[in-house]
């Protein structure tokens, strides 16, 4: 049986390494939106890609939900289990508008209105430093 304090610092490594993987795969699956938003027909590669893609952010948000426990202490783990499925949430919504069942003009202006991941990809990174950190200062 692990003290508390050594059974926080593997919880905080695992959880790291589902953040590093996370954050790894940004540039992947802005890609695949920027993709989705571009005028005209998407290739069917963009499907196969993004599909790749929200497949490994869905893999990485159920291993963190599986890592949540309960702490006073930045960084809420709870936080980046609910940032992994918003990257899982755009990259879906994106795929969605733009390989449709069918295509309305209201559809098809959100298609192309979408930018990309935003600023919670941004805060992501930041738990990703900020995981860093607490790790330096838990480990003996």
């Amino acid at each position: 049986m692990l003290d508390p304090a050594t059974a926080e610092l593997v919880r905080l490594d695992a959880l790291l390494e589902v953040v590093v993987q996370a954050v790894a795969l940004q540039d992947r699956a802005e890609a695949v939106i920027a993709d989705c938003a571009q005028p005209g027909e998407p290739s069917w590669e963009v499907a196969r890609s993004g599909r790749v893609v929200a497949a490994q952010y869905s893999r990485l948000s159920g291993w963190a939900a599986d890592l949540v426990w309960q702490t006073d202490r930045p960084p809420p783990p709870q936080r980046i289990v609910e940032l992994l499925r918003y990257h899982l949430v755009m990259l879906d919504c994106a795929l969605r508008l733009a390989f449709p069942r069918f295509r309305t003009d209201r559809l098809e202006s959100r298609r192309l209105a979408m930018t990309g991941l935003g600023s919670p990809a941004r805060e992501l990174r930041d738990l990703e430093s900020a995981l860093r950190h607490r790790i330096t200062t838990l480990s003996p």
